[in-house]
């Protein structure tokens, strides 16, 4: 019984057109959980009217590394980018989850009992988180593919984030600081258009925040030891 072999140009084709599937196949985009965050159920916080006051700083526009770093600045004065534009600008509503049902949050800082002051610096003109575009792995695949192949990405997460708890005499009550740098591969693919491309970056960014506030208020909410130590004396 004779088997009938495919002409080698048709085998060749073939071959290359597996390839160029795998190459171009299924997207492996990055899964960040927003975390989903205890509100701190503080006495002190309890029926209190917070007020948040948010400012940011990145390295100015630069080709070159070494850029200076801009001066802090309120964040409703600038332009922020599309992957932290969502979660910087409703700030107001990641403090919601932090506080206890019974606060409130006002825009007027003359009628709030506490003014949350938090300082956002980025390491990168990109942002405190951006996309990083691996120029090398995608090149490699785009001429095997002609242009097709998914996209790879980093995620990266790289800034600093102040908070500051002052009363309503503005007394500082409690500060912490902290470093967060995160890096998670993702891959975009042919048909991500608009913000799909941006949303695990957007959610990384949401999820730093809730992660740092979160620690920030459940720290602040502890007696110092000289209060602990006069409660215990009375």
């Amino acid at each position: 019984m004779s088997v009938t072999r495919m002409p080698k140009p048709l085998m060749k084709l073939a071959v290359a057109g597996a390839a160029l599937m795998v190459l171009a196949g299924c997207v492996s985009r990055a899964q960040i959980d927003v975390p989903k965050v205890t509100p701190v159920e503080a006495q002190a916080y309890q029926h209190k009217v917070f007020y948040s006051d948010v400012y940011y700083s990145q390295p100015q526009g630069n080709l070159f590394s070494g850029a200076a770093q801009q001066a802090m600045q309120p964040l409703g004065n600038i332009k922020l980018s599309r992957i932290c534009s969502p979660a910087m600008t409703h700030f107001d509503q990641l403090l919601r989850e932090q506080l206890p049902a019974s606060s409130r949050i006002t825009h007027d800082a003359r009628a709030s009992d506490y003014r949350l002051q938090v300082e956002i610096q980025a390491h990168e003109n990109r942002g405190p988180v951006y996309l990083d575009y691996l120029i090398a792995q995608n090149l490699t695949k785009n001429l095997l593919t002609f242009g097709v192949a998914n996209e790879d990405f980093d995620i990266i997460a790289d800034f600093d984030v102040q908070y500051r708890l002052y009363d309503k005499n503005e007394q500082l009550m409690f500060s912490k600081d902290y470093a967060v740098q995160d890096s998670v591969p993702h891959q975009a693919g042919n048909f991500d258009f608009g913000d799909r491309i941006f949303l695990p970056a957007q959610n990384m960014m949401k999820k730093y925040l809730l992660l740092t506030m979160n620690d920030f208020f459940v720290n602040a909410s502890r007696p110092s030891p000289g209060l602990a130590a006069l409660l215990s004396d009375s």
